[in-house]
């Protein structure tokens, strides 16, 4: 009876330590997933070459119809605030539970377009 007890209570431990490590692979995979989606954002925002300023934001159903219902993008492209042919990519990923995790990705894009001289010293006629 007492070697059944204990075979229980182990039994009861590895149970646990079973469950912890599923929940460490749902986290390693979501995190995973969040990854790859915020460079998919990105990636789109490179395709673009020079994004617009702005906010923009979204879910994942028109690129990936029922596969990522439980994860949301934000995009915010700012100015660069020291060089006007930069402008700052934020992406975000919000997942998990009530989407309470994040993950963000941050691009620096250069405009393809080169800057108008003005009769600066040094410019080509």
């Amino acid at each position: 009876m007492v070697a059944i007890a204990i075979l229980g209570i182990a039994l009861l431990g590895l149970l646990g330590l079973q469950h912890q490590s599923m929940q460490s692979v749902i986290r390693a995979q979501q995190s995973t997933h969040a990854s790859m989606l915020a460079q998919a954002v990105m990636t789109e925002a490179e395709l673009e070459r020079f994004p617009d300023l702005g906010h923009t934001g979204g879910n994942f159903e028109s690129s990936f119809p029922g596969e990522f219902p439980d994860f949301r993008w934000q995009r915010d492209v700012a100015a660069s605030g020291m060089f006007p042919d930069v402008r700052k990519v934020k992406v975000v990923i919000y997942y998990g539970p009530k989407l309470s995790q994040s993950f963000a990705l941050i691009e620096f894009l250069h405009s393809p377009i080169p800057p108008e001289t003005n009769g600066a010293p040094g410019a080509a006629p």
